[in-house]
């Protein structure tokens, strides 16, 4: 992110979870807590109350209307998940309008989703055809959760970016995958500066 605000690619505005956490994956040993979640994550099957999805929405909502216009919208992991959701939710409620956002950046994350405790994540359905914007979506080789960011990355325009770094599920520091994945999102944000809002 670094070699995106000093060549003025990006700058970005970030926003922090509010519901107590437990670490999520790679955290742990590395960051002491407390840890923070936008939402209750993973949702299981059992959890029918969605408001804390909701608030979290509306925390996004409130920093577009407060802080933006933004020209993207950019997560890792959970807050990749997080955008994802938050951009079909409101190409379902407002069919006619634009996106919020011009353009998205997903990183070692999912689609919607669901699971129960020791199973794999179920994705969503009826997630398809929501992310007709611009997106680049990057992934760990070794991401146990890769096939998952791929599943995410078909949900998106055809014209999306795929990339593929050579790590797990973490945003690698080291110059050959800074590289590639500063050069997709760089790609990206010329795409987007020709277009009007």
């Amino acid at each position: 992110m670094s070699d995106l605000r000093q060549d003025n690619t990006a700058t970005f505005h970030f926003l922090e979870g509010e519901c107590d956490s437990g670490p999520g994956p790679g955290i742990a040993g590395y960051f002491d807590g407390p840890y923070y979640s936008y939402y209750k994550f993973p949702r299981s099957f059992s959890d029918f109350d969605d408001s804390d999805v909701l608030d979290a929405y509306d925390q996004l909502y409130t920093a577009i209307e407060e802080e933006g216009p933004f020209d993207g919208i950019l997560g890792f992991s959970h807050g990749g998940t997080l955008a994802a959701g938050f951009l079909i939710q409101h190409a379902e409620r407002f069919p006619h309008d634009p996106p919020l956002v011009r353009c998205a950046i997903f990183i070692n994350s999912l689609p919607p989703f669901r699971m129960n405790p020791g199973e794999k994540p179920v994705i969503d359905m009826g997630l398809e055809g929501y992310l007709s914007l611009p997106t680049v979506s990057i992934a760990g080789a070794q991401d146990w959760l890769l096939e998952y960011s791929r599943a995410l990355h078909e949900l998106c325009s055809p014209t999306s970016t795929w990339i593929v770094h050579s790590k797990g599920h973490d945003i690698p520091g080291d110059r050959k995958n800074v590289a590639q994945m500063a050069a997709a999102i760089r790609k990206l944000a010329v795409l987007v500066s020709l277009t009007t809002r």
